[in-house]
């Protein structure tokens, strides 16, 4: 646990990688090792994949807002490649209530450090026109409105047109990034190459133009003199070794810890340092053109090359090394999407990069805020503990449950963002020795972890899905299940019906052939008996009435069991199907131009009275229906079988109707038609065209 005396120091810049921001931290190191303080480097920058390229980040500024902070140091000057004066104003509104040390911009009621650089690029714009007769410079700049960048691009021009007026030259805004200029240059040299110097506003840039210029092979410096801007270390290793300005970039750091330890009252002797001490130097190189005479001069030259080439083949050999470990953790953590194994091969990788203590901890954002925090991952000493899923919750402001401890001196802190997400951060001290390796732990961990969100979101997602295809269905089986039984009971009931429809009919029928043609027979036969009385007498007229009274009856009496024989067909019951189609058949041939023509084939036989019944009843209908509104001159009746199926048919020549998509259409008799069929298990089929109807059913033997 951190010790109440022990003061925390935030450090806020954009890019712990980058060079010269990391020299001033590197002063402000040394410095805080003096006094009992906590340093941590808050980076604001987030990776080129999420963001655009140097684009601060946010969360850098919101969680140290929300940190339990003694003091504050802001690189406001690297800071204004992204934001504006205005923007980067109301962040540090936040920090108001601390002791805070602006770096490279003035702040209203903030204490400011400024490196005396002025006169720097009027020497090395002076040098360039009279030492190596320069005459056409391209100037690659910081961002527009930068104010150390249009600070240097005034001097320049300034220097330029008071020494040479006549010169030419070209201004390109590179925004200090050695890719940009890179980028810049080989545009540039699309067209015809005009320059023969390249100023840069900083040394990152003068790479970048001296790798582009080498690629298009125009020499530095025997055809284009380049020249750079801080002196970072690279500097004096670069081939050739470039002309500078050195400025006091550590002591910018040593200043600023120094006076917030006088604030915080860990000073006890007064501060004598002046703003003349933060002054600059002119470092002149080979990139330039200069080259000493001497041969000891030269001879030491060499020897000075060979250094820097030693210098370059070992920071090689480190890049290649850290590459590969990189490589390994992030290809041992891209195969898992559970963030306990993607935790637990991070902390390996630590180890291998000989890291003394990290932490992961993710932002507790079901308030939507950043007001809590969840510990996911604490690594010590090569002790791990993996808290993921659910961590261990505490207050943001804390950093982290039991604060830093106290036994490391500083820290380095990432924010975790993909996007405009705010995910957590990533916080360990500075022991690797290569400034890249925690930018790349930062965007591996985030894209594995994020991968890990997304993933366990969609396995929540498919577990509620299947919940909810189970619970769906569960109700659609019980809905199937009452569908199904309420259909059974519709089917019982529709056959019910139907059993006491042909009950009904059978039992009218009955009563129709056994009562009422009787009572007409007997009718007809007491009028044939009066008419034969009448014939001995005078009464002709009666006679005749008698006569007409006994032939009405009789043929009513025909019609009356032709009815009979439709509602109950007795033929049916006592000689079989075949008979009583027959029957039926005679019974249908009385209107006039109608032919109906019956066709049995041989061994035709029904098995089942149900079964005979119903497709009696069928063809019964499809005969009626043919000779009431076909418009026939020719009805087939069949009856056939085939392959233990049994085939009834009845087919006209009429006019024919329109079948609704093949359904046989509304009527009620065509429905009963099908109800008789499937009732048998039968297969009904209509066709209906200009050259007639045909109706047939088919069911088993």
């Amino acid at each position: 646990m951190a010790y109440p005396s022990l003061k925390r120091i935030g450090f806020l810049a954009t890019q712990f990688d980058e060079y010269y921001q990391n020299l001033v931290f590197g002063g402000a190191l040394e410095e805080a090792s003096k006094y009992p303080v906590q340093l941590i480097f808050y980076e604001g920058s987030n990776t080129d994949t999420l963001t655009k390229a140097g684009e601060l980040d946010d969360t850098a500024f919101n969680l140290a807002s929300k940190t339990k902070l003694d003091g504050l140091v802001v690189m406001a000057n690297t800071m204004g490649s992204s934001y504006s004066r205005n923007r980067i104003e109301g962040y540090l509104s936040s920090f108001s209530h601390i002791p805070s040390v602006s770096i490279g911009v003035e702040f209203f009621g903030m204490h400011t450090l400024v490196a005396d650089t002025t006169g720097g690029m009027s020497q090395i714009t002076a040098h360039l026109c009279e030492v190596h007769k320069r005459r056409s410079f391209l100037f690659l700049a910081g961002p527009e409105g930068h104010p150390e960048s249009e600070a240097r691009k005034a001097e320049f021009l300034a220097t330029l047109n008071h020494l040479i007026p006549s010169a030419t030259f070209a201004i390109v805004h590179a925004d200090f990034l050695e890719e940009r200029a890179f980028e810049s240059v080989q545009e540039m040299m699309e067209q015809p190459w005009a320059y023969d110097a390249v100023v840069c506003a900083n040394d990152q840039m003068a790479f970048g133009a001296i790798r582009a210029l080498e690629e298009r092979s125009i020499h530095v410096p025997a055809q284009v003199s380049v020249t750079g801007f801080d002196d970072i270390p690279y500097s004096r290793l670069s081939v050739p070794a470039l002309t500078t300005i050195h400025q006091p970039t550590k002591e910018l750091g040593r200043r600023a810890i120094e006076y917030l330890a006088d604030k915080l009252g860990l000073v006890t002797t007064p501060l004598t340092a002046s703003v003349s001490d933060l002054t600059s130097a002119f470092v002149i190189r080979q990139s330039c053109g200069c080259v000493n005479e001497s041969v000891d001069e030269a001879l030491l030259e060499e020897s000075a090359l060979q250094m820097r080439l030693r210098n370059l083949f070992s920071l090689q050999i480190s890049e290649r090394s850290r590459s590969g470990v990189l490589r390994r953790i992030e290809a041992a953590m891209v195969r898992s999407f559970s963030l306990e194994d993607i935790l637990s091969e991070f902390s390996q990788g630590l180890k291998r990069l000989h890291i003394h203590f990290a932490a992961v901890v993710m932002f507790d954002t079901q308030g939507k805020t950043i007001e809590w925090s969840d510990l996911i991952m604490l690594y010590r000493e090569q002790t791990t503990r993996v808290l993921a899923p659910y961590g261990l919750k505490f207050p943001t402001n804390q950093l982290l449950p039991d604060g830093l401890p106290s036994q490391y001196r500083s820290y380095v802190c990432e924010p975790l963002q993909f996007g405009s997400e705010q995910i957590g951060y990533f916080i360990c001290t500075p022991d690797a020795t290569d400034l890249h390796v925690y930018a790349t732990l930062r965007d591996i961990l985030t894209t594995s972890i994020k991968g890990a969100l997304v993933m366990n979101l969609e396995k929540d997602r498919e577990l509620a899905l299947e919940k909810e295809v189970l619970r769906r269905t569960s109700e659609l089986s019980a809905i199937n299940k009452q569908l199904k039984t309420e259909v059974k009971q519709r089917k019982l009931l529709e056959q019910e019906l139907l059993e006491i429809s042909n009950n009904i009919m059978t039992r009218i029928g009955q009563d129709i052939h056994d009562d009422l043609c009787q009572d007409l027979a007997g009718l007809g036969m007491l009028a044939a008996t009066l008419e034969s009385a009448l014939q001995k007498t005078n009464h002709a007229s009666e006679r005749q009435l008698a006569k007409a009274i006994s032939e009405s009856a009789l043929k009513s009496a025909y019609t009356a069991k032709q009815i009979a024989r439709d509602l109950y067909p007795s033929d049916l019951e006592e000689n079989g199907i075949i008979v009583a189609v027959t029957q039926l058949v005679k019974a249908r041939t009385n209107p006039v131009g109608i032919k109906v023509e019956l066709e049995v084939q041989e061994d035709f036989y029904v098995n089942g009275k149900e079964k005979a019944f119903h497709l009696y009843r069928i063809i019964q209908e499809a005969l009626s229906n043919a000779l009431h509104h076909a418009d026939a001159s020719h009805i087939l009746v069949g009856l056939y079988h085939d392959h233990d199926m049994v085939t009834v048919k009845v087919e006209d020549n009429g006019v024919g109707f329109e079948l609704k998509k093949g359904k046989a259409g509304s009527g009620m008799g065509l429905k009963i038609l099908t109800y008789r069929a499937n009732l048998i298990g039968g297969k009904l089929r209509i066709q209906s065209g200009k050259e007639g109807t045909s109706v047939t059913c088919r069911i088993p033997q």
